[in-house]
């Protein structure tokens, strides 16, 4: 009872640490997100003169460098899925052509800084698409000093990469909760499908912030990523909430959880057999993550139609509509803004995500609590309100338990003339007795076994084949007890007490009740021989 009690306290006080965890990061996100006055910066956007498409595919853009002074020290753009080259004066200054080769026909996304001076007038900047989907993206120019460009885009892009990074170590919390407390409650699965569905959202959403993509060097690795993480989320996501929603669609849970694994291998081959890759079946990786969420939007509103308005209805409600809001807006900047066009998504996925396991580790902790007071109710049903020993009940548990009987020994006592000490002394001084007796009973053999008040004036013990015990010197333990309770109590009635012991016996006993009974008869036999009554 004492360990639910501090389990119970664990998770209060981790639900406690959770909060203020959730807290604390949207308070640095807003602060680092807010606006705020600037100091004028010479870093502007500049505009390329002339537009070229070569025979190639690629596109040149030639940009006037003739009014920018020395201040300027750096040419920054982006670039996604596009090899780059850049020349001034028909010599090459700069390139980012290097292809992933087995792992990727493209170089990756990367921002581009090409390093100019006041001598530069002119430069040429030719970007060769990887795939034809991506051959009408326009990069946005940036000139001005290479450091402060830098500085700019990455402090703006901390927040993001924060609650991104705190997605990905919330999902690692989750884990090492599930493994450490799962032997001792028993958790559902719901807590592992979060935990994976945060690691792969967490880990594409970091891969695609702006500071990840300033301070990673391996572009192939990151271009590869983001897709696997998204297809991955598909299967957590969809069993998550089929289990926190109670939705039970098994045959549509079923064929969206196929058809992922399905469009996991297909699209994986087929990137790797260099057919299609994977920026170019991103419209599929989309549609299945459109499916997935429309089979739980659709759960939601069926559950509200039927007036289910449980606290999961309830929380998913408002999170998945926060999620699509954050969806819609993302998938638009996605195709308008080059760069991290996951502006919004992240923030709305970890509250989500926070509400969730949140809500999870609430219903834990009415679990606990509600098994601790069914563990008390059982403790009450099986327990002796005056002795505190085990009662009649437990006894006959233990009787007619499945259990390996060789070796085990039945000690059983019976409290002499406790209805004289009723009759004279009164029912007072006979619950004394009968707890007198029970204390010394439960204090010499209890060490060894399991005590058991089994009648009203009747106490047994069963001591187990594993622990080795000399039965005479213990009588004689317990007797000596009894008569030192005599001697030294000043009772006004006299304690009187039998005692009878025998070890099982496969060939005199052939149960477990038949061997209490040899316990028995050993006991009146104790009876007799001291003549008391």
């Amino acid at each position: 009872m004492k360990q639910g009690k501090n389990i119970f306290s664990f998770h209060r006080k981790l639900n406690n640490v959770m909060l203020v965890i959730a807290i604390v990061g949207l308070i640095i996100c807003y602060m680092m997100t807010r606006d705020v006055k600037k100091d004028e910066t010479s870093t502007s956007r500049i505009e390329p003169y002339q537009v070229a498409l070569l025979e190639d595919g690629s596109k040149e853009y030639f940009i006037d460098l003739s009014s920018y002074d020395s201040q300027y020290s750096g040419l920054v753009f982006f670039t996604a899925h596009q090899s780059v080259t850049v020349y001034n004066a028909g010599h090459e200054i700069y390139s980012f052509t290097k292809t992933g080769g087995f792992w990727g026909s493209t170089p990756g996304a990367k921002y581009n800084f090409v390093s100019i001076n006041e001598k530069m007038q002119n430069v040429a900047v030719i970007l060769t698409p990887a795939y034809d989907i991506v051959s009408e993206k326009v990069p946005e120019f940036y000139i001005g000093n290479t450091y402060q460009i830098y500085s700019e885009f990455l402090r703006d892009s901390i927040p993001r990469l924060i609650a991104s990074i705190f997605i990905v170590i919330f999902s690692l919390t989750l884990f090492a909760y599930y493994i450490f407390m799962n032997k001792r409650l028993n958790l559902g699965k719901d807590l592992i499908y979060l935990g994976y569905f945060s690691l792969f959202i967490g880990v594409w959403s970091t891969n695609e912030t702006i500071a990840w993509t300033l301070v990673s060097e391996n572009r192939i690795f990151d271009s590869i990523i983001p897709y696997i993480c998204l297809m991955l989320s598909v299967p957590p996501f969809v069993l998550f909430f089929d289990s926190y929603l109670g939705i039970n669609g098994k045959i549509i849970k079923k064929i969206i959880l196929w058809a992922s694994m399905v469009e996991f291998i297909t699209v994986t081959s087929m990137h790797f057999l260099k057919i299609r890759e994977f920026r170019e079946n991103l419209m599929f990786v989309q549609l299945m993550i459109t499916v997935a969420v429309a089979y739980v939007v659709g759960a939601i509103i069926l559950q509200l139609l039927h007036r289910d308005f449980s606290r999961q209805v309830i929380i998913c409600t408002i999170g998945v509509s926060l999620f699509l809001i954050a969806m819609v807006v993302d998938v638009i900047n996605y195709y308008r803004i080059i760069g991290d066009a996951d502006r919004l998504g992240r923030y709305m996925v970890l509250i989500f995500v926070l509400l969730l396991a949140w809500d999870l580790i609430r219903g834990t902790n009415e679990l606990i609590e509600k098994g601790r007071r069914a563990r008390q109710l059982e403790i009450f049903a099986l327990t002796d309100s005056m002795t505190g020993l085990y009662n009649r009940n437990a006894f006959e548990s233990q009787a007619e338990s499945d259990r390996k009987l060789d070796g085990i020994i039945a000690v059983v006592a019976d409290a002499n003339g406790l209805k004289a000490c009723n009759d004279t002394y009164g029912h007072e001084a006979g619950d004394e007795y009968i707890t007198l007796v029970a204390e010394i009973f439960n204090g010499v053999f209890g060490r060894y076994g399991t005590c058991y008040r089994t009648g009203g004036d009747e106490f047994c013990c069963i001591i187990p084949s594993s622990k080795a015990v000399n039965m005479e010197r213990l009588k004689k333990l317990f007797m000596t007890k009894i008569y030192t309770a005599n001697l030294e109590g000043k009772y006004q009635y006299s304690i009187g007490v039998a005692i009878g012991a025998a070890m099982f016996d496969s060939e005199l006993d052939k149960d477990f009740r038949a061997l209490v009974k040899r316990a028995d008869e050993s006991m009146y036999e104790n009876k007799k021989a001291s003549k008391t009554v």
